[in-house]
């Protein structure tokens, strides 16, 4: 994407702000207690022949969207920027918190530098808001995205700041005084905070964009978050029939599917699939309920008359092929270089994910396919496969001209040690357990790439190793943190930069007139080399990523700038966040909300079986 008027800035600042901004989904975290009944189930979800006898049929996906969190911390490392004032509600909590959660373990720890009052208090410190989604069937130890905003009026900027360990707990739309903070704690969040780094030439959105940051990847759950598969027509023997096949399929130590109820069973991700719950949920939906071998036969045989259909119900079947498991390759090979490239990508896909490494190199046929429309969902397949001879011909994607291929093709290779691909890590200042930045140097004879990642990690590609600095050069930053300066004849570019603190000016640091000595001089640590030299001057993620794109914007940088996507349905929520003025916590932000917590429907924690206590008991009486 390049950056190239005013106008398209102002797109590109709301858009990376967006893109953190997670929509408060209707899922939520399983418990049990005395709660309403369980829902009436929807509308059988088809009647198509292909998916007639599978568990999708019987069933639908209950809970299936995203869960938003809340919490309140501390964000330290801010200088001056700082402010303690919030409301008496949150500041007691967090006076609790943290003598709790940072208290000396034993008598020989050594006191803390500051006590948790003093911390508030500091100018170097603000209190604030913390926001987070976790996806539907996300196991414990899942990592995401978290916004943050200053709660205070005093606090001018997080930029720069880091997060302490803060708890989250789940979101409720009418939370005031206490029942702002009460509840369980399901995930706990930390880590460096960015903020827009679109909005300098934006007056109007400026200041309010500094007093709110993004953490990449700073959330981490604490316990599985199950989902639940709802039958149409309640039945304890469909329930534990449904059970005992999920079961057989994906593991029964531990269990990943329980039948609770005549009316519902939850299923809980398993390892293997911890990092893609959806696509386990596809294949839960599309297996098929009676796994006799005559059976899967006549449906092997339903699903080869079926291959003249259209991309989408051709995407059931290999789902439906996937959930059958390894006994259908000898069926779906002759399918691979099938004449309709529908039915050649996605049998080889299912080859694929169960492991036929004759799979393989139709796959990477599709991948180096001009025009195919599976082009770019087989370079990822290859990245995701774990057969290291898929990393060649994903090399060789490196310098083709298409530069989504060439993206896709270097986040592919990510999951292989390749000479292609080398990573440089740099430590952050403030928190050496966590990284500033990850810098990939992508080797590629196509013309230059800058790439940004904005989830989950800081990190940033450059395509070209020798991508040069186009001279003479003078660039300086916003707020001053730094200035770029070269004459035409130079080979070199001096760096002048400000401490954190503002009170200081440092001795000046020369890097090469090259795209990734610039940002290894702009991120690394500004300590001194052995001959009294800067290494670096520490900007952050943020800081950097501005620096890049108005470089790139005014070709300095001879490259194509270009952000990372995310589908905004799945991040976004449907409706504004109402103001309730009548709150201990005025809202800080327009948040995204459910729709359908508003509606009163039901989530895992609200919803309870109408069986009695010994629900479970009948389920098993009646299952067999």
């Amino acid at each position: 994407m390049h950056l190239s008027n005013p106008s398209r800035r102002i797109v590109l600042a709301t858009a990376f702000g967006l893109l953190f901004v997670g929509g408060c989904a209707g899922g939520s975290w399983f418990g049990k207690k005395d709660l309403p009944p369980e829902p009436k189930p929807g509308p059988k979800a088809t009647s198509d022949a292909v998916l007639g006898d599978t568990i999708g049929a019987y069933t639908l996906v209950g809970a299936g969207q995203s869960l938003r969190l809340r919490g309140f911390g501390i964000v330290i490392g801010l200088g001056e920027n700082g402010g303690g004032d919030c409301p008496s509600t949150i500041r007691e909590y967090l006076l609790d918190y943290l003598a709790r959660e940072f208290a000396p373990q034993d008598t020989a720890s050594m006191r803390p530098k500051y006590s948790p009052r003093e911390l508030i208090d500091s100018l170097d410190t603000a209190v604030v808001v913390v926001h987070g989604q976790v996806p539907a069937g996300a196991p414990s130890g899942t990592h995401f995205d978290l916004q943050v905003e200053a709660v205070g009026t005093q606090t001018r900027s997080l930029e720069g700041g880091v997060l302490v360990l803060c708890e989250l707990k789940r979101f409720d739309v009418s939370a005031a005084g206490k029942g702002l903070v009460s509840g369980r704690s399901l995930a706990r969040a930390r880590g460096l905070v960015y903020t827009n780094p679109f909005t300098k030439d934006v007056p109007s959105i400026r200041q309010s964009s500094l007093r709110r940051g993004f953490v990449l990847g700073g959330g981490k759950t604490l316990e599985d978050r199950s989902v639940r598969l709802l039958l149409h027509e309640p039945s304890y023997w469909t329930a534990r029939k449904i059970e005992h096949r999920v079961n057989e399929r994906f593991g029964q130590h531990p269990e990943v599917a329980t039948a609770m109820s005549k009316g519902y069973i939850t299923l809980v991700t398993p390892e293997k699939y911890a990092d893609k719950p959806r696509h386990f949920q596809e294949l839960v939906s599309h297996l098929c309920l009676d796994n006799t071998p005559g059976q899967v036969e006549r449906k092997l045989q339903q699903l080869s008359r079926s291959l003249d259909a259209a991309p989408e119900t051709l995407r059931h079947i290999s789902l439906i092929w996937e959930g059958l498991g390894r006994t259908v390759i000898p069926h779906i090979q002759p399918l691979y270089t099938h004449a309709n490239p529908y039915v050649c990508f996605y049998s080889a896909r299912t080859g694929l994910r169960l492991k036929d490494i004759n799979a393989l190199a139709p796959m990477a046929r599709i991948a180096s396919s001009d025009g195919h429309a599976c082009r770019l969902l087989a370079v990822r397949e290859m990245g995701e496969c774990g057969y290291p001879q898929a990393a060649r011909p994903l090399e060789t994607l490196l310098n083709t001209e298409d530069s989504a291929v060439r993206i896709a093709a270097y986040e592919s290779l990510l999951n292989y040690r390749r000479p292609s691909v080398e990573t440089v890590q740099f430590i952050s200042v403030l928190d050496p357990t966590q990284y500033n930045l990850k810098l990939d140097i992508v080797e590629s004879k196509a013309p230059p790439i800058v790439y940004i990642r904005r989830s989950i990690e800081p990190r940033i590609a450059v395509f070209g190793r020798l991508t040069p600095i186009t001279l003479p050069l003078f660039y300086n930053h916003p707020d001053d943190w730094v200035t770029l300066n070269a004459l035409e004849l130079d080979d070199e570019i001096t760096v002048l930069w400000r401490s954190r603190s503002g009170r200081t000016t440092p001795e000046p640091l020369k890097t090469q007139a090259r795209v990734v000595e610039l940002i290894k001089a702009l991120c690394d640590a500004p300590f001194e080399n052995d001959d009294g030299t800067p290494r670096g001057i520490g900007l952050n993620y943020s800081q950097i990523v501005e620096v890049l794109a108005t470089l790139c914007e005014t070709n300095a940088i001879p490259a194509q700038l270009v952000m990372q996507t995310a589908p905004l349905p799945e991040l976004l929520g449907p409706m504004e966040l109402p103001e309730r003025p009548e709150a201990d916590v005025t809202p800080l932000l327009i948040e995204d909300w459910d729709e359908a917590g508003e509606r009163g429907e039901y989530d895992d924690e609200e919803l309870e079986d109408t069986t009695n206590g010994d629900a479970r008991n009948e389920i098993e009486e009646n299952g067999r």
